[in-house]
């Protein structure tokens, strides 16, 4: 039993090391996925948005699960900057990741 428990506590630790970390652009994941200018367009994030997602340095877009969504909305309606940077912490899916955490820079 004693066996057990610490293998349960073992595996609870280890699944919090999985954890990813992004540092981007906060973008407006619509205008990013629907632009003809793709990469290149601006897309900047602004009080409007509702879809968020993260440009990073490679030009490659990460979309936000609904919580990252919530998040990023937050963020955004309490700053001040255009085109605000973000670090990103969470696990990714594909080409979404499901946000832990957003902080602005």
């Amino acid at each position: 039993m004693r066996k057990l428990a610490s293998t349960a506590v073992f595996l609870a630790a280890a699944s919090l090391g999985f954890a990813e970390t992004w540092t981007g652009k906060l973008v407006d994941a619509v205008c990013k996925v629907s632009s003809d200018a793709g990469a290149s367009a601006v897309c900047a994030a602004t009080p409007a948005t509702h879809l968020f997602a993260i440009e990073l340095s490679d030009t490659k877009v990460l979309s936000l699960d609904a919580l990252g969504n919530e998040k990023a909305a937050d963020a955004v309606k309490n700053i001040k900057k255009t085109n605000p940077r973000v670090i990103v912490t969470g696990s990714q899916e594909g080409l979404m990741v499901r946000v832990e955490t957003i902080e602005v820079q």
